[in-house]
């Protein structure tokens, strides 16, 4: 299978959490300055992101459906094969309020929005994002199929690597599925103690099964404000877990 080059790319505290009061710190704040940097000297032709992430990004805005849409849509969408960067979003619940095709965000480069379906997003959903632009493929028939995803991200759009990240259910389904190459992970000198904030890595209840992953040491340094980068390698799977 011809596919992109994966890294999940994530600013983590010490307690492993992604998001919270730590990252108000300003140790912290630093961090996130120097995961901006990393992230952009990846070069990635695309950037993913599970639906919750893009909730927030997008000020959870629900799409508003026309629902006489019914008929069969194809599978997959290309409104846009060149772009410079794209926004890729797991969506298979159609849940993602989208405005227009280009995502926009300060710090980050303007970039076109690809949302990853599976076979049961309406097709209602489906006409709502071709009217405003939005690509999108089809991975999965009632869960997420990520080696298809990546695939159909490969041969469709040309990307060639793809950086993921974020949250930590989509990151830990793509390494269950075996897609994944390289872990960036930035430690924040902060932590908060909170029990509800999201990990690095989390199992999506839609998971029938989830195993241990084992990681080798690529590389470590030691940043700004006492920031460190980890860089891992994936020790490679002997088998497909199916994904949510």
């Amino acid at each position: 299978m011809e596919r992109p080059r994966i890294i999940i790319h994530i600013l983590s505290a010490l307690d492993g959490k992604i998001t919270g009061p730590f990252m108000e710190r300003p140790s912290a704040r630093a961090a996130g300055g120097q995961y901006g940097r990393i992230r952009l000297e990846y070069n990635g032709d695309a950037w993913l992101y599970g639906t919750v992430t893009t909730k927030e990004f997008t000020g959870c805005r629900p799409p508003i459906l026309d629902e006489a849409e019914d008929n069969a849509f194809e599978k997959d969408f290309v409104a846009k094969r060149d772009a410079e960067i794209y926004y890729v979003s797991v969506d298979p619940l159609g849940e993602i309020g989208w405005e227009s095709g280009e995502f926009k965000r300060a710090g980050n480069p303007d970039a076109h929005v690809i949302e990853i379906l599976t076979e049961k997003t309406p097709a209602a959903y489906r006409a709502y994002l071709q009217k405003r632009g939005v690509s999108y493929i089809t991975a999965g028939a009632e869960r997420l199929d990520c080696q298809t995803a990546c695939e159909k991200l490969y041969r469709l759009f040309a990307v060639k690597t793809m950086l993921i990240c974020g949250g930590g259910a989509v990151n830990w389904t793509f390494l269950q599925e075996g897609v994944v190459d390289e872990i960036s992970l930035l430690l924040a000198p902060a932590a908060d103690g909170s029990p509800d904030s999201p990990a690095v890595f989390q199992q999506s209840p839609l998971l029938k099964e989830s195993r241990p992953i084992e990681f080798h040491l690529k590389d470590m340094r030691r940043l700004q404000k006492d920031a460190v980068h980890l860089i891992y390698t994936v020790e490679r799977q002997d088998r497909k877990t199916e994904g949510s």
